[in-house]
């Protein structure tokens, strides 16, 4: 089981919108394997289904066009119901979880959305200011959240062991 599943998706040609594969790329740099899988396409798709039912958690990371430039949102995902387009090229992270579950009857036990607004989506190589100085702050997020399913892999369903987290080994 992989403990962390990072999805990032974006355009890398649209501006900003090449954020989430730009993140993913440091992401791999700054993470062992063995803690953090990252996946990086120019839209959330179908086949991502099967790789979401065998991890722990789930980050979904995405560019946002109705957000403030710059401005970084975290929010909790789950299942949808049956999503009303199944089979698009484009799916929803709300949708994935639903075909994991559907599909292989599993979803992570936690999974997490993070945005970025963009400030341009133009026909360019290049992330805006705005996005590129939010990195940090969302490699940081990815961070937590990875060290966090990391003490968590101890609840994993089937397991023997029931610790809160990793903390509570050394008093066995």
């Amino acid at each position: 089981m992989t403990p962390a599943l990072l999805l990032a998706c974006g355009n890398p040609l649209r501006g900003d919108d090449g954020f989430g594969g730009w993140l993913a790329s440091k992401a791999q740099e700054q993470f062992v394997t063995s803690q953090l899988e990252v996946m990086a396409s120019r839209q959330f798709t179908p086949e991502m289904a099967e790789p979401i039912s065998t991890a722990d958690t789930v980050i979904f990371l995405d560019c946002s066009a109705t957000s403030e430039p710059g401005q970084i949102s975290l929010h909790t995902v789950e299942a949808t119901t049956k999503p009303a387009r199944l089979m698009t090229h484009h799916m929803s992270p709300e949708s994935l979880l639903w075909m994991s579950q559907e599909l292989y009857g599993r979803t992570p036990r936690v999974s997490y959305l993070i945005t970025v607004g963009g400030a341009s989506f133009k026909m360019e190589e290049r992330l805006s200011d705005a996005v590129s100085g939010a990195a940090p702050a969302v490699l940081t997020m990815v961070k937590e959240i990875v060290d966090s399913a990391k003490c968590q892999r101890w609840n994993l369903p089937g397991s023997e062991l029931e610790f809160e987290d990793a903390a509570e080994l050394t008093t066995v």
